[in-house]
This record gives structure tokens, sequence and C-alpha cells, in this order.
């Protein structure tokens, strides 16, 4: 793989592509012990030019919350991994460059999440040549990411509740390289066998629900930022098995990895060559403000196994299914409040989100929806949003304000956020329970929406060709020619005791990294002079067809002040709402991204 650079990008940009290829050279060289004499000679010369400070590939100087310390913390483990066979080789003056290069990071303050702990890789990194370092940065970015775990091995990626597959291998990642770096240094104090247990342990918690976040297909689940990375999602797998804590069965870690890497290459994913900013193909739907044509190469970390000898089981063990190949999956991952449920009969990965917002400051689709899955996109296209309830406005939504407090629970669970509905704040408690063939009952207390209309919506169906619809009534369903549908039913709105009007309907998108065109089935229910409103409905994503009629047929509703009893064929389901407030949502604010 390449870096794209028909035309000359911006220093950092350019700094960005060669730092994060080189990570990934990194790798050859030490899975191969050094048997790679070419990407040594180019990467050493790449280094000598880019230290050169008038030279005219000089790399940018590293400041206060740029950009570069990021590259610089690839560059730092890179040198760190391929060290026996090219920082060795360096001549002297380029390791000095190097050092004094890197040294710029000293002192300098970044965004106070996992960036916290690229300073201190650099200045392990420094420690490891026997130059100068800062041994307080180091353990002040331990102790500060310390504040964000919240157990089950998941750390929030800042304040707030700031969950998804981008800071499992950052938080699982660099911790046991900085460990690795200042063991024998002076800094052997920080490389404790008390720290280097505890991330262990945290780690080995959470490859156990991680794992359950991937489908067979290899799809992961599509939500949260830096989805351009594709497979560096895997990299986690990858260290519990270096570290020797992975609690997967042996040969999981490999089937994972080579399923998710196929995933995107069978889909034609750099075979020129060079890996595209979207997921199957060019996309800025999923993009951030900081990407550029290089950022797709941290990719490179889904290939730490190469650190691995070719003799390690996992490497020569067959590679053994996933537990969605042989069963349906249901599992709670208390740390970011996610019920996974999982089909295997048609292989689709969905979670129910009680917790994860995202940050504080940004409604993003990518965070605040109330499901994800590995066969869907969310969309915020206009007035739609899939997977949520919320105020359609003229050409927009109501803003998603972040959850107030949420929990997952092994059926279900309890969900509290507000809404910013052009000025006016809507409150909506929120309850889900997991039926039949992942079938979801969904309902929701809507608090001071009155005179406003409401919308609910299922998942966004993404296609390439045409789809089957079928609208009746107050029921939707949008089918695929592959099979796949999504559709919702209404079971009852009321205020005050008394029906409300409502719709059912399908709306469309084309923002979609999964197809180009996107259908949501949605339900669009009448402004009510009520203070208060209570919907009930259904939601179903499948590999085949859903009869939600025939559901709602069985479902016996009993509401109360405290929620909603449900009563379906043999079971009954509590579906109660958030006692009280525990999370501080959007009065969370870094100051850092803007608004």
């Amino acid at each position: 793989m390449a870096f794209p650079s028909p035309s000359r990008q911006c220093d950092t940009a350019e700094l960005e592509g060669f730092a994060r290829s080189f990570l990934l050279a990194s790798l050859r060289i030490a899975g191969s012990a050094g048997a790679q004499p070419e990407l040594i000679r180019w990467y050493s010369a790449a280094l000598a030019a880019g230290t050169q400070a008038s030279g005219p590939e000089a790399w940018p100087q590293l400041r206060d919350h740029g950009q570069p310390t990021v590259e610089a913390t690839s560059i730092a483990l890179a040198l760190h991994l391929s060290k026996p066979w090219l920082w060795h080789g360096l001549d002297d003056g380029v390791k000095h460059r190097v050092v004094h290069w890197l040294s710029g990071s000293t002192g300098r303050f970044g965004a106070d999440n996992n960036h916290v702990m690229f300073g201190a890789t650099i200045q392990a990194f420094l420690a490891s040549v026997e130059a100068p370092f800062d041994i307080f940065e180091i353990e002040a970015a331990l102790d500060r990411i310390e504040d964000w775990y919240v157990g089950d091995g998941w750390y929030s990626d800042g304040e707030g509740r700031r969950f998804d597959h981008y800071n499992a291998w950052t938080f699982h990642l660099y911790p046991f390289f900085i460990i690795d770096m200042l063991t024998g240094t002076a800094g052997k104090a920080t490389a404790s066998s008390e720290r280097l247990k505890l991330y262990k342990s945290r780690l080995r918690d959470f490859l156990r629900g991680y794992e359950h976040l991937f489908s067979a297909a290899g799809s992961p689940l599509i939500q949260g930022r830096s989805l351009i990375y594709r497979w560096g999602v895997v990299a986690p797998f990858w260290m519990g098995e270096i570290q020797g804590v992975s609690p997967l069965p042996v040969g999981r870690t490999r089937r994972l990895a080579s399923g998710v890497v196929r995933h995107f290459t069978d889909r034609g994913v750099g075979a020129d060559g060079v890996v595209s900013l979207g997921w199957w193909k060019e996309n800025t739907g999923i993009l951030q403000s900081y990407n550029a044509p290089g950022s797709p190469l941290w990719l490179s970390k889904g290939f730490l196994g190469l650190l691995l000898p070719p003799e390690h089981t996992a490497w020569v063990a067959d590679e053994a299914p996933l537990e969605i190949e042989c069963q349906d999956v249901r599992q709670v991952l208390s740390g970011p409040q996610w019920l996974v449920h999982s089909t295997q009969q048609d292989d689709i990965v969905r979670i129910a989100n009680f917790g994860s917002g995202g940050h504080p400051r940004h409604d993003s689709h990518l965070y605040r929806r109330l499901a994800f899955s590995t066969a869907t996109a969310p969309v915020q296209y206009g007035d739609l949003r899939d997977n949520d309830i919320y105020v359609p406005l003229k050409d927009a939504t109501s803003i998603h304000r972040g959850p107030l407090a949420g929990v997952a629970r092994p059926h279900g669970g309890s969900l509290r956020f507000l809404l910013d509905a052009a000025g006016r704040g809507v409150s909506v408690d929120y309850a889900t329970v997991v039926l039949d063939d992942a079938v979801e009952l969904r309902v929701a207390r809507v608090c001071d929406a009155a005179a406003l209309p409401l919308t609910v919506s299922g998942y966004a169906l993404p296609s390439d060709g045409p789809m089957d619809t079928v609208v009746q009534g107050e029921c939707a369903t949008a089918t695929t020619q592959e099979g796949l549908s999504s559709s919702i039913a209404l079971i009852s709105v009321r205020a005050d005791g008394n029906p409300v009007a409502a719709a059912a309907g399908i709306c469309y998108s084309s923002d979609s990294v999964l197809g180009s065109k996107v259908a949501v089935p949605v339900v669009r229910i009448a402004p009510e002079s009520s203070a208060e409103l209570r919907i009930a409905w259904l939601v179903a994503l499948s590999g085949r067809v859903m009869d939600l009629s025939g559901v709602a047929a069985d479902l016996e509703l009993h509401w109360s002040n405290r929620g909603l009893k449900a009563s379906f064929r043999q079971t009954t389901r509590n579906l109660p709402w958030i006692r009280q407030e525990t999370w501080p949502a959007d009065s969370i604010n870094q100051g850092i991204f803007g608004p």
C-alpha cells in the first residue's frame, strides 16, 4: 500500500502519510527479523531527509495541539519496533536530529482524550534511546486515562460518554508499548509490574465483549469515529495475543483479523495500492475534520500480529469460528452500556445503545443513535435521522444533547436524553426490550413537546439496487434484492390517554457508506397539545421480511408512571424509565474542537 501523492499536500498531510506507512513497514521489518533491506534503506533515507531542518522535505515542528505530534507518535513507535535493524543502523547525526525533532513535543499540550498517550509514547521512546525525557509527562498521561476507565475493559475517549472502536486500539495499545520502552531505563518505576498487570487484566476483560462487535462476514460495527482506518479495529486482538492474555479460543484471533481484512479487500479496498478516504470506497460522510489522504494508513495497527513469531498458536492453529457462526449472541457490555444482540441466521450484529454519546458538544450520527449494526450505517440527512426519536424541523432536526443516564440489561435497557428543538427543550425517557427474532419493542415518554411533530425511525437500509417497499397504515418495510429488510410498526401513541394521529412511511437518503441509496422506515406523529406523549413501536432489521403486525397482535402493554410492562406470548418484560440522571452530558466542554 502506498501514500497517494499525485500532487503535493501540505507538510503535515505528507508527514502523516509517511509516518503511518512507516508503522506498517516497521511491523514487516520486525516480523521478518530485519529481512527487509529495501524498507530499511528507504525509511532510513526518509528519516534523514525529514529531520534536515533546512531541507526540502523537512517535517513540521511539534507544537501545542498539533497533528504532527500524532504522527510523531507513529514514528517513535515504528523506530522502537524496528530498533535492532533500523535505528541502530542510523548514523549518529541522523539519530541526533530525530531525537531533537521528537523532543519538540516535550511540554506541549493536546486534546484531553486519547491524545495524552501520544506525548507519553514519544517521551518513552526518548527514554529508551537514553535521550532526555520527562517522566512526569508519562506518569501524568497514564494517571489521566484512569479518570476515563468505566469498567469491563472500556475507557471513554476523554470526558463524557465517548465509546467506539477507535479508543479500543489507543488505550489498549500505547500503555503496553510505553511500558516496553521504559523497561530497563531510568523510567523503570513507571514500568511497574502493577501497571502491567492492571492493563493485561483490562485487555482480557475488554476482548470478552469486543469480539462480539464483528459479523462472521468480517464487518465491524459501523459506529463511532475514524471508521476510515478499517481493519485497524482488530489491533486489540493481536495485543491480547502479544501479551498472552487473550480470552478467545485458539485460532479465533486470526479468524477475526483475516475476516475483517477480507471484508474490505474483497470489495476492492486497496486494490490499486492506495486506501481511499471512505469505507468500501471514497465517502465523505464518515470523515473527521482532521482526515487527510494518508489518514487511512493507520490500518497498519491491524497488522500487529506480525510481531508474533511464526510458530505462535495464533498463526499455526486452525481458525476458530466466531460465536455468531455457531449461535445467536446476547451480551451486555456494561462499560459503554450496550446490549449486543446478534443473529446467526442472517449474520447481523446489532447493539442497542444506552450510553455512547460521542463528543459532548457534537450531535454526531455516528454516536447518538438508539441502535447500530454491522449491516447498516447511520445517516443524518435534512430532517431524517435513522434509529431515533426526534423533532423534524424545516430541512433539519432537533439536536440530541447526549445521554443523561442509561443502563443496558440482559434483554433491553433504558435511556434518558434531551432534545433541543430550535431552542425548545424536550425530554425523552426511552426503554427497549428485544423480543423473538431480534425484533425490538421500543417505548418512549416524551415531555414538553406540545404542538411539535415527532418522528420515530428504524434502521437505515442500504442498497445499490432497487428496493421493495410496503407501507400499510402504521407499518412500513423496505427490502433489498438480497433479502435484507428494515421494518417499523407503531403500536400505540397516546396523549392524556387518548390516541394521537400517526402514519408510517419510507424516507430516502443517498448518504451511506454501504450503498448508493438508503431507505429508512419511519412513523410520523402529528403535533398534540398535551405536554406528555407515550409512544410504543416495533423495529426490526433482518435477513428476511418480518411480520411486525403479527408481533404487535401478540403484545399486551400496561403503562405506569415508572414505565411499561409488556406481555409477549409466554413472557413478560419490564421496560422502566431511568430513575435519576447520572451523567453530565453536554454540560461537559473541552473547548478544543469548536461548537
